[in-house]
């Protein structure tokens, strides 16, 4: 065989594993059982809308000629410009299960969509919350339905993708590939083995909730900035140490996505790249999709019209005939045009563009949607400003409130042990706006606004030092330090929390230029013999460790032995 030969065999094998992979989750994802009509459990339906006249009555409308009959409406209007809010209006009178959530402006770092739908949770009742777009229909069993599944599968969050309408051809090239990379690269038995937040998918359209996994978890607070609620939500849920799960609700619930390819091109490269998570899974998909699912395509019509006769013209055929293959139980699963299987590696194409466009827009803080922009609202960090009991007070710019001595404001601290009990160390960047270049715990930072300090400290662990770590509260201090070079105080109440693992971390420049571990015997004689180098509240959040404090007591009785 050829190197060609070889190319194209690796292309039809890696088809037929894909192929394989769909079949299975096909099968897995089933439709949800029927509803229980003893079931009374309160829902609220939360719908976030901005500028949606020509969706709002339907959606609402769909919702309150369900089955279910213990629901309540609860909508959102976002700073619409056009009649949504009359509707609306129309719609509160005429049936009392629907209610309006009093509307504010857009705080600053919250995505519209997210800091709805938190505004809306905050306001429902219902020990679950369905969050729906204003575009999306309800059949009258699709909450039922979707709640007897919630109960058989024991899970905080289930999510559907529903039917996607489409009435363009570009439409139609790029929607359903919903459906491709969903069936196509999300193993469901790894999804239902495990709380990886890694293998979970949700889709923003249909996301039912159980009201007390929502509020643990964290929420769409915890994800403000984000445009993908999809990937963001099911993987908090995760986090927090509730499952997740998929049904089919194809024939339960429909959407039409976009009008036209100029709003989808727009929609899709909104969240593309958010959708992704990393520039390494966007290199490899794209080298995988033109490779694989575009050359063969390109190759096969080549050979013919050249007359080759080698085993290479075959199986160039076999890659893309499973190809076809593969689109087709999807295009017969999901009740779209039958021809989209033929136009397989255009849909490849477009899909690669569309996340690169993707790329570049997440880079340049350019992505918008429903006229806004995500660089509008994206201002100066917030810190949280505290009391000494921890209650809130209110915000503030983080710059801000380190000057003129320092505001109260809440921050966090994070030791990461190894399983020996060593510490790992961080070295601030010499670049820090106060105390570069000293030794430190292995991060620290302030939680934002409506963030969990728990939350904050997950999250910076992976900002900082490219670590994904649950973590454990040990306690707190107020402490007050001014760095000389800076002229900035630290005046914080910390939270202390402590995580484990024995992997190396990847550091983020712009935060650390070293890391090390160090035993706790040899930290203590370090603080003691060199304090200078390290920051001011190190050792006072030391203290909040039982591991460390039993190393002072040792070294106490060794310095001090009783008489």
């Amino acid at each position: 065989m050829t190197a060609l030969d070889w190319y194209l065999a690796a292309c039809a094998a890696i088809s037929f594993a894909t192929l394989i992979v769909t079949v299975l989750n096909l099968r897995a994802y089933s439709k949800p059982p029927k509803a229980d009509p003893l079931d009374d459990a309160l829902v609220s339906v939360c719908i976030p809308c901005r500028d949606e006249e020509r969706n709002i009555e339907h959606a609402v409308r769909s919702v309150l000629n369900s089955n279910h009959q213990q629901l309540e409406v609860l909508v959102y209007d976002d700073e619409s410009t056009d009649r949504t809010g009359e509707i609306l209006r129309s719609l509160q009178s005429d049936d009392d299960r629907v209610r309006i959530v009093p509307s504010v402006q857009l705080p600053p770092g919250w995505v519209g969509k997210q800091h709805a739908c938190h505004r809306l949770a905050q306001s429902a009742d219902g020990d679950w919350i369905l969050n729906i777009d204003a575009d999306v229909r309800l059949e009258p069993d699709a909450i039922g339905r979707a709640l007897a599944f919630a109960h058989k599968s024991r899970a905080g969050l289930v999510s559907t993708f529903p039917r996607q309408i489409t009435s363009t051809l570009g439409e139609a090239l790029v929607v359903p590939m919903i459906f491709y990379l969903l069936i196509g690269y999300l193993p469901f038995w790894s999804m239902r083995r495990s709380l990886s937040p890694s293998a979970s998918a949700a889709c923003g359209q249909f996301i039912l909730v159980r009201r007390d996994a929502y509020f643990d978890s964290g929420g769409h607070a915890e994800i403000r900035d984000s445009m993908h609620d999809g990937v963001k939500l099911p993987r908090l849920f995760r986090k927090a140490g509730h499952k997740t799960d998929l049904f089919d609700g194809t024939s339960l619930c429909r959407v039409r996505m976009y009008a036209g390819f100029a709003q989808t091109w727009s929609g899709f490269a909104k969240n593309g790249y958010e959708g992704l998570g990393s520039i390494g899974l966007l290199i490899f998909l794209t080298a995988l999709h033109l490779t694989v699912h575009v050359a063969p395509w390109i190759v096969f019509p080549v050979l013919l019209l050249t007359g080759h006769t080698g085993s290479g013209l075959t199986l160039a055929a076999v890659a893309i005939l499973l190809q076809i293959a593969q689109r087709t139980l999807l295009i017969n699963r999901f009740k779209h045009s039958v021809a989209l299987a033929l136009l397989h590696p255009v849909s490849i194409l477009l899909l690669t563009i569309i996340q690169w466009h993707s790329f570049a827009l997440h880079r340049s803080a350019g992505r918008s949607w429903k006229g806004r922009t995500m660089s509008e609202h994206t201002p100066d960090e917030l810190v949280v400003l505290v009391d000494e009991n921890d209650q809130e007070l209110g915000t503030m710019e983080k710059q801000a409130a380190h000057l003129n001595g320092g505001t109260l404001h809440r921050a966090f601290s994070v030791f990461v042990l190894d399983d020996k009990g060593r510490l790992m160390l961080q070295k601030r960047a010499e670049g820090k706006y106060h105390f570069g270049g000293l030794w430190t715990n292995t991060c620290c930072s302030h939680p934002r606004p409506a963030e969990k300090p728990e939350m904050g400290a997950v999250r910076r662990l992976q900002e900082e030092m490219g670590l994904d770590l649950s973590v454990e509260c040990r306690g707190s201090f107020i402490y007050k330090a001014t760095d000389s070079d800076s002229g900035l105080t630290e005046h914080e109440l910390d939270h202390v929390f402590v995580g484990r693992t024995s992997q190396e971390p990847s550091l983020n420049p712009e935060e650390a230029e070293g890391w090390r571990w160090i035993t706790m015997e040899d930290l203590a004689q370090e603080l003691e013999e060199t304090p200078e180098n390290f920051t001011p509240w190190f050792p006072l959040a030391l203290k909040e460790l039982d591991e460390f404090r039993e190393v002072l007591s040792r070294r106490s009785h060794v310095t001090h032995p009783a008489h």
